[in-house]
């Protein structure tokens, strides 16, 4: 499955260059025991947003996407919204 093999020269400050065409991307990098480093391209989630990726918040974000995009829309009066807001404090 080997379609392309690079010798890399790591700086001083350990820093490769993979090249322009990972610019701006995230990669992910593991180490295994022993010293080899698989480097993997793609789109990778934080730990504090997976909760977003469960089918049932997936379903609920939908909904709330096609609720939004055939919603009415009118501007807001601030100072009648903030005068409300005031009295329910």
């Amino acid at each position: 499955m080997l379609s392309n093999t690079q010798i890399k020269h790591v700086g001083k400050n350990g820093q490769v260059s993979l090249g322009k065409e990972y610019a701006e991307k995230q990669i992910q990098i593991s180490r295994l025991s022993d010293g080899t480093l698989i480097i993997k391209p793609g789109k990778f989630i934080p730990d504090n947003e997976l909760w977003l990726y469960t089918q049932n918040n997936i379903e609920k974000l939908d909904q709330a996407i096609k609720w939004a995009e055939s919603a009415s829309r009118k501007e807001t009066n601030l100072t009648e919204l903030i005068n409300k807001l005031a009295k329910d404090v």
